[in-house]
């Protein structure tokens, strides 16, 4: 009697690709990639409207200024999701960003004072509501395994990047055949538009919806400020991100009024659209590359790829190189923001799952922020070596953070990888881990010790 070959468990592409393509996946997908899209066009035609009427230097201070709030706020805006409910703070957030947004194009038509524009700016940004942090939440209740929680992160990150890749492409065309300013009061109106669909959508499949939250502790009460980043491994989570926001702000100023210098507008689209058009590459064949690696070692050498040709930019004068050197970068962005995601998925605990999904995006806003007020000061003045050279250290600092960085990690409270429970279902007790602590950046084979919360499988 012949024994029967072992059974492969592993999901085939197949039907990876058939659960994306099944409702809601599929229709919660290409709402999300619409949203990020029309958000993307907005700063983009706002920055060259208020550069039309009030100069670089102020343009990039509104940018960098509602960027920095955005930043810093969005995780409050998460926290009020988690403790107040999705449903009732989305719908009231939607309504109050939709009519602040009318109130910023009026400012941007009627040409008002660049100091009465940029409350209204910051105003509409603070309300705005956390739809994709609510979706990234939900994602491990629509799925039904982890190989399905990573292809749809996968296909959510790269998707994002596609959308990078055609808003600065819409933006750019906009901008010829309308100007900027009434390109930015198009993007406005479709951006409101999508948020009400998407809105809708989110109602309809209860995204944000989370199990309640339990009794607060002593240590729990001493650290609720912190939420999310009072959870071991969040920090080392978001400190490659914070070296992509630097190059992400730095660029976004710099490029337009660099192309707009050298009498190369309509290549304004093509250039801002390097990064993401590497992302969508990268993106594609992360998902595809079967690496055996633990999410941390990959992270570090991600982070190592994103760096170096950055770390190139001092020599970036000629538009060709720049675009080059934008574009290899761009191959590590998706892959480095999709384990980003499942590093998260696996640390937050559920009274804090949204807030967590939006510190990834704000680590990128906070000193892309900064990074955008700086640039625009030296744009002002044309100094573009200046400018490059600054991009070149924040770039170098990050290099340098993948060898300097501790190796090795706290275990978080949680023990194993995130397990994705869908409705009804009970939930079994977590085993106590038996392992030690990951080491940062150890790769684990499958005959390795059950890893803690913080090297989860993908």
């Amino acid at each position: 009697m012949t024994t029967p070959a072992p059974r492969n468990y592993t999901e085939k592409p197949t039907s990876q690709l058939s659960q994306l393509t099944r409702p809601p996946v599929r229709n919660l997908l290409t709402l999300a990639f619409l949203a990020r899209t029309t958000a993307a066009v907005l700063p983009i035609t706002l920055l060259l409207a208020l550069a039309q009427s009030h100069g670089y230097a102020r343009a990039a201070l509104v940018s960098g200024g509602y960027t920095l709030v955005l930043a810093f706020c969005a995780p409050l805006r998460g926290r009020l999701l988690d403790r107040y409910g999705a449903h009732r703070m989305l719908t009231l957030m939607g309504a109050t960003t939709a009519l602040l947004l009318g109130l910023v194009a009026c400012s941007v038509e009627f040409r008002w004072p660049w100091w009465t524009t940029m409350p209204l700016v910051i105003a509409a940004t603070l309300s705005s509501p956390p739809l994709n942090a609510a979706l990234r939440s939900s994602w491990r209740r629509l799925v039904t395994d982890e190989t399905q929680l990573k292809a749809v992160h996968s296909a959510d990150s790269v998707l994002e990047e596609a959308g990078f890749v055609l808003a600065p492409l819409t933006a750019g065309l906009a901008i010829t055949l309308l100007g900027p300013r009434h390109a930015y009061e198009m993007a406005a109106a479709s951006f409101i538009t999508v948020t009400a669909l998407y809105l809708a959508a989110a109602r309809r499949h209860h995204l944000g919806t989370t199990r309640p939250a339990p009794a607060a502790t002593p240590a729990r009460s001493a650290r609720r400020w912190l939420g999310p980043l009072a959870t071991p491994g969040t920090t080392a989570i978001l400190l490659p991100l914070l070296v992509m926001g630097c190059i992400f702000g730095g660029t976004g100023v710099l490029i337009p009024a660099y192309t707009q210098s050298q009498h190369a507008t309509p290549l304004l689209g093509p250039l801002l659209a390097a990064i993401s058009t590497g992302g969508v590459i990268g993106g594609i064949l992360y998902a595809t590359i079967d690496w055996k690696a633990g999410l941390w070692r990959k992270y570090q050498l991600l982070t190592l790829g994103f760096t170096l040709p950055t770390m190139l930019l001092f020599l970036a004068r000629p538009l060709w190189l720049l675009t080059t050197l934008l574009l290899l970068a761009g191959l590590f962005v998706t892959p480095l923001f999709i384990n980003a995601f499942l590093l998260t998925d696996a640390t937050a605990t559920d009274d804090t799952r949204i807030e967590a999904n939006t510190w990834i995006g704000a680590s990128t806003d906070i000193t892309g922020g900064i990074m955008a007020v700086i640039i625009g000061a030296l744009a002002q003045q044309h100094r573009w070596d200046t400018a490059l050279l600054t991009l070149t250290c924040c770039a170098t600092i990050g290099a340098a953070g993948v060898f300097l960085a501790p190796t090795r990690r706290t275990a978080a409270t949680l023990a194993g990888p995130a397990k994705v429970v869908m409705p009804g279902a009970v939930p079994r007790a977590p085993r106590p881990p038996t392992a030690p602590e990951a080491e940062f950046g150890d790769a684990q084979g499958s005959e390795a010790a059950p890893a803690t919360a913080v090297d989860p499988r993908p």
